[in-house]
C-alpha cells in the first residue's frame, strides 16, 4: 500500500512538472501579459445571440474579442470517468497557455511546492486556476477565498447556466446579458 501511495504521488509530481514545462514552452507569457489578458475588457462575438450548453461528454467555445485580443471560452463537460464541468479562458495568439479555468466537476487537484497561497496542497473541487508565469494553469485556489475572488453560491455552483455567467463576469466579459444561454440537461 504504501509503494502504491508513493508511485501515485510520484505521477502527480512528474504530471505537475510536465504542465509546467508544457504552459512555459519556447516563450512565457510574462504575469503582467497574463493580468493584462485576464483583466481587459471581452465582449462575445456571435451571429446568434443563443448559446446552448453542450451535453454531458461534449465541449463547445464562446469566441471573445477585446480592443487588442480575441479569446476563446472553452465549455467542456468531457469527462473520461465521471461527470466533468469545466469553463476555460484562452488568448488566441497563445491558445496553449490558459489564463482561467474554472472546474465545477471533477477531481482534486494536488498543488506543486513553492512560494505561493496553498503551495503543496490538495485542493477539492469546485476550485480556480489563475495562470501564473512560472506555473502556468497547475495552481488551483478554492472558490470564495480572497485570492482567486471567485466566489459562488451553491445555488450557482449547482446550475450551469449561472455558473457559466459568473465565469463569464469574472473574466470581465462586458455583453452578458445580450446572450441567450440555454441547457438541455442536469450537471449530474
Amino acid at each position: 500500500m504504501i509503494i502504491r501511495e508513493a508511485y501515485i504521488k510520484q505521477r502527480i509530481i512528474v504530471r505537475i512538472e510536465l504542465i509546467i514545462f508544457l504552459y512555459r514552452g519556447d516563450e512565457t507569457l510574462e504575469q503582467g501579459l497574463i493580468d493584462e489578458l485576464i483583466a481587459t475588457l471581452k465582449m462575445i462575438v456571435y451571429d446568434n445571440p443563443t448559446f446552448t450548453l453542450p451535453n454531458r461528454g461534449a465541449a463547445d467555445s464562446l469566441n471573445l474579442k477585446s480592443n487588442n485580443f480575441y479569446f476563446f471560452i472553452d465549455v467542456n463537460r468531457r469527462g473520461r470517468k465521471k461527470p466533468k464541468f469545466t469553463l476555460q479562458l484562452r488568448e488566441q495568439k497563445n491558445r496553449d497557455k490558459p489564463l482561467l479555468r474554472l472546474d465545477i466537476l471533477g477531481p482534486e487537484h494536488p498543488n506543486p511546492e513553492g512560494n505561493f497561497p496553498y503551495a503543496g496542497e490538495i485542493i477539492p473541487c469546485p476550485h480556480i486556476h489563475i495562470a501564473h508565469e512560472d506555473y502556468g494553469t497547475a495552481i488551483a485556489y478554492p472558490l470564495n477565498e480572497e485570492y482567486a475572488k471567485m466566489y459562488l453560491s451553491e445555488d450557482e455552483i449547482s446550475d450551469l447556466i449561472l455558473t457559466l455567467k459568473a465565469f463569464l463576469n469574472y473574466c470581465r466579459v462586458g455583453n452578458i446579458r445580450d446572450m441567450n444561454f440555454i441547457s438541455q440537461e442536469e450537471l449530474i
